[in-house]
């Protein structure tokens, strides 16, 4: 294989002032890249939020977090409000929230398994279960581990007053805003439902390949839907720390690792969540008979996009570079499945 990049070493300090925060809030952390099935993960209850939750940090980093959060029946959440930014992805359940600057501008609207929204930065809101006998469950991905860590003042992060009144304005159309800011973004604040919102094509990265990426709420917190055909796979790839994907249609796997160290195989179906480790490789495979997509929480937002550069012939190995024998073994699983087709390698 190719001479590649090395990949940054992890350095051990003193706990961070999110590590503290996670002490204190007194709930299951989950570590790793992988979690099978977010409905199935262990919750407990959580006094700050008013429900049962758990976190997610994935990808040993502190860039982003996750959690998982369960309103039951006819339950609700406390009012949250805090400085950093955060995009929900619904599981299971249906529901509303309500958002506010001012006890007198409350906005509210309604969301069902599937719908993506964020929480414009620093307005209070509070979540609701609808049903009179369906828990909610959703995944919030956040960027609370770098605001956190870099004022190391939870009463700054968690009391500030300021009111971003650029992100969120107290008007009824505010969570029914739809615009396209060009060819594969979109700005909006409310996306019904991820598995039927209209991607568009991306011939760039393969044949079948669709793809949105998402303003939302005005987060610079970017996100993104992305579908893969069947019989398709991507080339290794590998990029900086954060990035959350759930799948949330179709079945696969996902092969992750760094030089030197083990490949690792994580089956992949609805509610798989992964999180590769900084400039760890990693590839999807689809081995289902339909499109697989993913939500990924990722990056910047394409309407606050700070990146500038990106040095793919180091990040991206060509498919005669990679390790031997993992291509042999996606056909293999293709065939054992009776999957038939043509099978493209998309480009990340």
């Amino acid at each position: 294989m190719a001479a590649t990049l090395p990949h940054r070493e992890k350095i051990e300090l003193n706990p961070s002032a999110y590590d503290r925060f996670l002490e204190q809030e007194a709930i299951p952390v989950i570590k790793g890249h992988y979690v099978e099935d977010i409905l199935a993960v262990e919750l407990r209850p959580w006094k700050r939020m008013g429900a049962f939750g758990c976190y997610l940090n994935l990808g040993g980093q502190q860039d982003t977090d996750a959690y998982v959060c369960e309103i039951p029946p006819r339950g609700k959440t406390l009012p949250q409000h805090h400085l950093f930014e955060t995009i929900i992805y619904v599981a299971s359940g249906s529901g509303a929230t309500t958002v506010w600057l001012d006890e007198n501008s409350k906005q509210s609207f309604e969301w069902s398994a599937g719908a993506v929204f964020a929480i414009p930065l620093n307005a209070s809101y509070q979540h609701f279960n609808v049903s009179h006998d369906t828990p909610v469950r959703f995944l919030a991905g956040t960027n609370c581990p770098h605001l956190l860590n870099l004022f190391h003042n939870q009463d700054f992060i968690f009391a500030d007053t300021f009111q971003f009144r650029d992100r969120f304005r107290p008007a009824p159309d505010y969570f029914r805003v739809n615009k396209r800011l060009a060819d594969r973004c979109w700005e909006t604040n409310l996306i019904p439902d991820v598995n039927r919102f209209e991607l568009d094509d991306f011939p760039m990265k393969g044949n079948g390949v669709r793809i949105m990426r998402f303003t939302l709420a005005g987060t610079t917190y970017g996100c993104h839907i992305q579908e893969f055909p069947a019989t398709s796979r991507s080339l290794f790839h590998r990029h900086g720390p954060g990035a959350v994907l759930i799948v949330t249609q179709g079945e696969g796997y996902v092969v992750m690792w760094r030089d030197d160290e083990p490949r690792v195989k994580y089956s992949l179906q609805p509610n798989s969540v992964y999180s590769p480790g900084d400039l760890m490789y990693h590839a999807h495979f689809n081995c289902g008979r339909s499109a697989m997509r993913h939500f990924a929480m990722r990056g910047r937002s394409p309407q606050f996009n700070q990146d500038r550069y990106r040095t793919s012939l180091h990040n991206m190995l060509p498919l005669d570079q990679e390790p031997a024998g993992i291509h042999k073994e996606y056909l293999e699983e293709l065939s054992r499945k009776g999957i038939l087709g043509e099978v493209s390698v998309v480009k990340e």
